[in-house]
This record gives structure tokens, sequence and C-alpha cells, in this order.
């Protein structure tokens, strides 16, 4: 004889095996017994669970018991993930890249770089999909073929601008960047693509400029009632396999390849207006998955641009705010990057 308990269903078996007898169905307690111990474990393959406190994510125990032993099986409460699938197109007229990269960027009164990054991607990719999200006035106008030029309220700010282009993302990938970056010769996405489609990886960058590898580790150091700390220290764990020249880090450079879903997942936080960009991979730690790459390399333009600085520089309200948000946001006191 077998017998099996649980807390938050009831269990039941789905068929009848010849000289087994099966009391107290439906409930809470089930007891199985035969004189034919291949009869009984047979009659255990069509042992089913049937969870009755729907709560997501609660782990009802299962006790089974025989004789003098005891097991403990654990059932985590969930519905069967949705798969989430894109679709590859028809597959003529348009390039593999086309079909699973689309580019991003945040504009805000740097019109002469903006157009100047879609003319050097059209020079590379003539076709691929570029969205961008644009809080400047006055506004001049963006649009043009598989260019989606989306217009917000002047100065809402960086992160409400990456919600933005991140909601309008078709493809299973997206490319992030700055308005002022460059594509190259040396900015091959197809390279970026194969990182992740061969690695676990959910985000991968490549470098800027002449810049070298930017490899960071961040950790939450546990604090005391007055908060944690925030502490983001150089480093890597390690190569990726089949990718010597990338490695697994906690947070990347502003030009990396994301798996669409996995950055909607996390999102930015419209709160940050004015700059931000470790906020993203903070929230993202234990969610994400992120490789640096030296491989994958993209120009920077830094011209100046003195209307734009205005604005850029946050100002000590600006930074006040920002101290107390992520105080009471993340509940840390020190936040030391």
């Amino acid at each position: 004889q077998v017998e099996f308990s649980a807390e938050f269903g009831v269990l039941d078996i789905a068929a009848e095996v010849p000289e087994v007898d099966v009391s107290e169905r439906r409930t809470n307690s089930l007891a199985i017994e035969s004189s034919s111990l291949i009869h009984l474990n047979r009659q255990l393959d069509f042992l089913v669970y049937i969870n009755t406190e729907p709560e997501l994510g609660r782990l009802d125990l299962v006790k089974f018991r025989y004789f003098d032993h005891d097991v403990t099986i654990p059932i985590r409460i969930n519905f069967r993930p949705v798969p989430r699938l894109y679709d590859p197109g028809p597959g003529k007229g348009v390039s593999l890249i086309d079909r699973k990269v689309t580019i991003l960027t945040k504009t805000f009164l740097r019109y002469p770089s903006v157009r100047n990054l879609i003319r050097s991607i059209r020079e590379f990719y003539p076709t691929i999909r570029i969205v961008i999200a644009d809080d400047s006035r006055p506004v001049q106008n963006l649009q043009g073929d598989n260019v989606d030029h989306y217009v917000m309220p002047f100065g809402v700010g960086w992160f409400a601008g990456r919600n933005l282009a991140v909601s309008q993302v078709k493809t299973p990938y997206m490319l992030w960047m700055d308005d002022d970056f460059l594509f190259t010769p040396e900015t091959k996405l197809e390279k970026l693509v194969d990182v992740l489609e061969n690695a676990d990886i959910d985000i991968v960058s490549g470098l800027v400029g002449r810049a070298r590898i930017s490899m960071y580790k961040l950790n939450i150091l546990e604090g005391d009632e007055e908060g944690d700390c925030f502490v983001q220290t150089p480093g890597t764990y390690g190569t990726l396999k089949d990718f010597p020249e990338c490695h697994r880090v906690d947070r990347v450079i502003n030009f990396f390849l994301g798996r669409t879903d996995k950055v909607r997942e996390v999102g930015f936080d419209p709160a940050f207006s004015r700059f931000a960009h470790t906020e993203f991979f903070y929230e993202g730690l234990g969610k994400l998955r992120a490789a640096a790459c030296s491989f994958v390399r993209i120009n920077h333009d830094q011209t100046s641009n003195d209307q734009y600085v205005k604005f850029r520089e946050p100002g000590r309200a600006y930074l006040k705010f920002l101290v107390n948000y992520q105080y009471f946001r993340y509940n840390v006191k020190c936040w030391n990057i």
C-alpha cells in the first residue's frame, strides 16, 4: 500500500488498473493498495494531481509514504508558458538580419547626429528597420523608408524614450545605441546575433570608438535598517564557450544587442529622465545574462552641441531627486559606481 497527501490540491487517477484498490479519490489524501507490485506500479503511472487553490508560484509538497519510507514531491503551481514566436517572413526579398534585428535609438536636440547615424546604417544595412524616439522641439521629420520616427512630449526623458522604442519592436532582437554613433565596416550585427543564438546570453555588447572592452560586475551588499549598498567593480565571470572574445558580465556599454522579450521584462523606469544606464542592469540582476565582446565595433561622433549640453546637465535639483528616488526604489543608502 502507498499513501499520498497534498495541501493545495487533490489526488486522483486517470485510469483504473485491475487488482488495485484506490480509496479517497479526489481528496487531498489518496491510498492505493494491491497484492501485485507490478499492478501497483502500473497504477502509479496514472496518478494525477489537481490544484484547487491556484496561486501562481506557490509550491505544494505532496507527501508519499510506502511502509516506513517517506518521500516529498515538490509541485510548483503555474500555467504552462505561452510560447513567444516571431514570424521569420516570406524568405524572399528581405535579408536574414532584417528579419531578426530592429535598430533603436533615442534622440534629443541632435538632428545632425541622428541623420548621420541613419546614413551610416544605410551604407551597410540598406533595408533594416530603424526606430527613433524623439522628445526634441522644434521637431524635424526623420520618417523614411524603414525608419519610424516617434515624437514624444518635449524633454520627457531618456528612459521614457527607451521604453517607447522597445515597445515598437517586432523582431526577436533589438540593437540599442546612442544617436551620435556611426556604423563602420567593423559593425557586424551578424556576429552579435550569432552570440545570442548560440550562447545562453540575453544581451551582448560590442566596442564603442577606440575604447577597450568594458567589463563590470554588479553586487548588492547587505546593509542595515538604513539600506543596502550597490557596488560596481571591474571584472568578468569568464569567457563564453565557443566565443573567447566575449566575457560574461553584469553590465555592458550603451551599444548592445538584446533579446526583445528579455529587455521588455526588465524595462526602463521613466523617472530617469536626464541620464541613466546602470539602473537598467541593476534592475536586471538575476534576470538578464550579459556578455561584452570585442569583435564588433561602432564609432562615436562626439561633436559638441551647446543646446543639448544645457539640457543634458542634470543640475542640483535632479541630482537630489535621483539620490532620494534610488534610495526608496532600491532601498540603498550608498551607490558606488
